[in-house]
């Protein structure tokens, strides 16, 4: 073989290698567990009221990175954005005090952050954390009792019936719902009433709608856990 035969064998093995190498896999997705490190979350509404919103804690605040990556180890590139919420009076036997009702600028906040993929992208995951009530404990549990009963009839209702499921006091809360499997859970504690959704599309969550379900049983219900502890 000629020497110029043989440095044509050697590239058309060595190229094959070289792409191989340039295109590996990502790891394996990695899931944790709740570990709340964060400080209360100590509201003191009025006997019988709602807490003025001006006192309402920033949602951006109440999940940091850490209980983020004991939930997801390989979540980086963090970036929160404020949603705001708007607040209304939900104390049928009376009215609203002055401040408790109206726009709470950070009253929910998107938690975003980028987990391995094939497909590079810094934000392909999210969570998403909104309180939608912070009163007196007792009024935000019949709050939550009439939405809980909502979200089960509503779920029998329509042409494509939903999987609602009562999730009790599970997760850690006084209790949580999801208004369907692939639903984040509504959830009460204490003066808190707050939803938590998110989803994903990064490898080894699953191929959409089972990513959803996957996205809520792994993930979402590990911030429920980590946010009840210190809500009490």
């Amino acid at each position: 073989m000629s020497r110029l035969n043989r440095w044509y064998l050697a590239l058309a093995v060595a190229a094959p290698l070289a792409l191989a190498g340039c295109s590996s896999a990502p790891p394996p997705l990695e899931f944790g567990a709740a570990k709340p490190s964060g400080p209360k979350l100590a509201a003191r509404p009025a006997a019988n009221g709602s807490l003025t919103l001006d006192q309402w804690p920033n949602a951006c605040e109440v999940l940091s990175d850490d209980e983020i990556r004991s939930i997801l180890p390989q979540a980086t590139g963090f970036e929160r954005d404020p949603v705001k919420v708007t607040i209304i009076n939900f104390n049928p036997l009376s009215e609203s005090a002055p401040g408790t009702t109206g726009d709470v600028p950070a009253g929910g906040c998107e938690f975003k952050f980028g987990l391995p993929s094939e497909y590079e992208s810094e934000h392909n995951s999210n969570v998403k954390v909104t309180f939608t009530a912070i009163a007196d404990a007792a009024l935000v549990e019949r709050n939550y009792s009439e939405d809980l009963k909502d979200a089960r009839k509503r779920a029998g209702e329509g042409t494509y019936k939903k999987e609602f499921r009562d999730l009790g006091t599970s997760l850690g809360t006084d209790g949580c719902f999801l208004p369907d499997v692939s639903d984040g859970p509504t959830c009460h504690q204490g003066p808190y009433q707050f939803e938590v959704s998110g989803m994903s599309t990064a490898d080894g969550v699953g191929e959409y709608p089972e990513s959803k379900r996957n996205w809520t049983e792994k993930v979402l219900t590990e911030v429920v856990r980590t946010l009840g502890p210190r809500m009490r």
